[in-house]
């Protein structure tokens, strides 16, 4: 438990402690009813004084004087505390949020994430697994908070609304994942981000099927039904189980050995402008060429006299030190 909560809970129990005692007292000593009695502790608690019910009796008066000096020092204690943790969260936020800011503002090519549910926080938790540069926004407070003790950068704001995205360095990002759970939500981030950053790559979420059509005319690049799939995905499993078994294989986080990756070719690539066979192939290296990727189309398992051109994208599978050696050729 932390301090300021085990401070706030002392000072909750001081409070009722003097509360119970005075009205129990001035029940004895002055006879009154439980509400009058209750009622009397009070007004003499928040020295608030109506003088409509005063003690009659020497006994009265000097319990209520001894509640008064005594509940004086636990009032004053109770609002400190109060007032302190207020203030400390307000700091702490603060100082959170100037972090998180200056975090942001040194992002560049990065992934926003819109929401943080359960769609958007296996995103997030993917592309930190991937050591992907990312930030999610998320309105709700309490879920953001939690995202950020998991470790991610998180921004919390409305996704819709022009200025969440401009702080979340739209301009510099790369692309978007519209996780929202509502349709009409994505649809108005799709047409924000859109606008903001014409070349930016952006998938979204399609809750109902008929939103698919609605969201590819806003903008998106890329419509996900994560119901549909998961329905497909299950299938799947029970009719072709080793399959799906490799596929999950393939696309698990890098703690895994074996990885399905994607390479862009660079100008100054060492592969630009060289057969495929010089770098992959039996004896070359331990990463297997799946496709090759171009303006043309789409080439599967590509002979080894194919060139590999600038702009090329490669689908590799290999293992993450093998696949790490060939990303880093390929842009050097």
């Amino acid at each position: 438990m932390s301090e300021s909560r085990t401070k706030l809970i002392s000072a909750f129990i001081a409070l009722l402690g003097i509360t119970v005692i005075g009205t129990v007292g001035l029940m004895y000593f002055e006879g009154l009813s439980a509400f009058d009695a209750f009622w009397l502790t009070i007004v003499s608690l928040t020295t608030t004084g109506y003088g409509d019910i005063v003690p009659q009796t020497v006994a009265g008066r000097l319990f209520l004087l001894a509640m008064l000096v005594t509940g004086l020092v636990i009032v004053t204690y109770s609002l400190g505390t109060i007032i302190n943790i207020i203030v400390e969260r307000q700091f702490s936020n603060q100082r959170g949020n100037t972090k998180m800011v200056k975090a942001i503002g040194n992002l560049s090519n990065h992934v926003i994430v819109c929401g943080a549910g359960r769609v958007g926080g296996n995103v997030a938790d993917i592309l930190k697994a991937e050591d992907t540069p990312y930030v999610v926004v998320e309105l709700n407070e309490e879920l953001a908070e939690s995202m950020r003790k998991g470790g991610h950068l998180v921004l919390q704001g409305d996704a819709t609304r022009d200025e969440v995205l401009h702080a979340a360095g739209i301009e510099r990002a790369k692309g978007i994942i519209c996780g929202l759970s509502n349709d009409a939500y994505n649809v108005f981030v799709v047409l924000t981000a859109r606008a903001l950053n014409p070349g930016l790559r952006i998938v979204s979420r399609a809750v109902q099927p008929e939103s698919v059509a609605k969201l590819r005319h806003a903008g998106a690049d890329k419509i996900i039904s994560p119901d549909q799939i998961g329905g497909h995905r299950m299938a799947m499993a029970m009719l072709k189980p080793t399959a799906v078994e490799l596929m999950e294989t393939l696309f698990a986080p890098l703690s895994l050995e074996i990885q399905l990756e994607e390479v862009l070719i660079s100008e100054k690539s060492r592969m630009a402008n060289k057969p495929v066979a010089d770098f992959f192939g039996r004896g070359v290296c331990e990463v297997m060429l799946v496709a090759l990727i171009r303006e043309s189309g789409v080439k599967m398992n590509p002979a080894g006299e194919e060139v590999i051109l600038p702009g090329d994208v490669l689908v590799l599978i290999g293992s993450s030190r093998d696949l790490k050696m060939i990303e880093a050729t390929s842009v050097v």
